[in-house]
């Protein structure tokens, strides 16, 4: 099988918390399904907790070391133990994520039609939530995890996750064409508006928005806006130290008032907190 390419190893160590993440793509097929892995190792003891911020994408993690516990943008919790998986869907709000000891596992990033081929759901089944993978396939989602905790090198958990990655691919069924299709549209800088992509797929506005709905838990304005939300927070993230007036306009938003309006809404702190929150080497947001 084609060897997965290393993207970038990020690390941290300070003395007090420390932690190395290791990114990589997957195989040219899964590539093209919107698949990336991160392999990761860490102990925090100035911290336990990051906040997950509202997004588009999909989650798939394993834990494979001491428990993680996940509260959802819904507020139920979650404890995985080691070798078990969770998914999550778009959300619109804040999630937790808090380690109970040091942690080791892999995080799968992937489109949100390649989760839904994954789970054999719709997404609208995890929106705003986070579920265990086994939940949905069962024991094969098990004997991934015990496959998982068993080898200690990322490459070869990566081989196990193409592995099993292809399999669920290769089960795909027909999804909702059209309203795949307007998320990705959804997702270009262009952001295009409801009414023009109802009328480009040749639905009453209505009827798009209904199906959108009916698929993915949120109206196409809903996922634009929180799309919206990711680029600044992606663009915060790579510029910390940029003006955030600055940001504001690269991401689309009309002014700061604009911006701190989102930032509040969906991750419930302004944005100069939110950047003040942010852990060093991309490590995600401090609680």
């Amino acid at each position: 099988m084609e060897s997965r390419r290393i993207v970038s190893v990020r690390s941290h160590d300070d003395g007090v918390d420390h932690w190395e993440m290791i990114d990589a793509e997957p195989t040219a097929i899964l590539r093209r399904r919107g698949v990336r892995y991160c392999s990761y190792r860490e102990h925090t003891s100035s911290f336990a907790a990051r906040r997950e911020l509202a997004t588009t994408s999909g989650v798939l993690i394993y834990a494979l070391d001491a428990p993680l516990e996940i509260v959802g943008a819904d507020g139920c919790a979650l404890t995985l133990d080691t070798g078990e998986a969770f998914v999550g869907g778009i959300t619109d709000a804040t999630s937790l994520t808090r380690a109970l000891g040091p942690q080791t596992g892999v995080h799968v990033f992937m489109s949100l039609n390649s989760l839904a081929c994954v789970i054999g759901a719709p997404l609208a089944e995890i929106a705003n939530r986070v579920v265990p993978l086994a939940d949905f396939i069962g024991k094969a989602a098990d004997d991934l995890g015990s496959a998982l905790c068993e080898t200690q090198s990322a490459e070869s958990r990566f081989a196990l996750l193409d592995k099993f990655l292809l399999e669920r691919f290769a089960r795909d069924v027909h999804r909702d064409q059209p309203v795949s299709w307007a998320m990705r549209k959804l997702q270009h800088s262009a952001r295009p508006q409801t009414t023009a992509l109802a009328y480009e797929i040749g639905w009453s506005r209505k009827h798009f928005i209904q199906r959108f709905h009916e698929a993915t838990g949120f109206s196409p304005d809903q996922f634009r806006r929180i799309h919206r939300f990711e680029r600044f927070v992606a663009a915060l993230t790579a510029a910390p130290h940029e003006g955030l007036a600055a940001l504001a306009v690269d991401t689309g938003y009309v002014d700061q008032a604009h911006l701190a309006r989102d930032v509040r809404h969906f991750a419930a702190m302004t944005p100069g907190e939110l950047r003040a929150r942010l852990l060093p080497s991309a490590g995600g947001v401090r609680d």
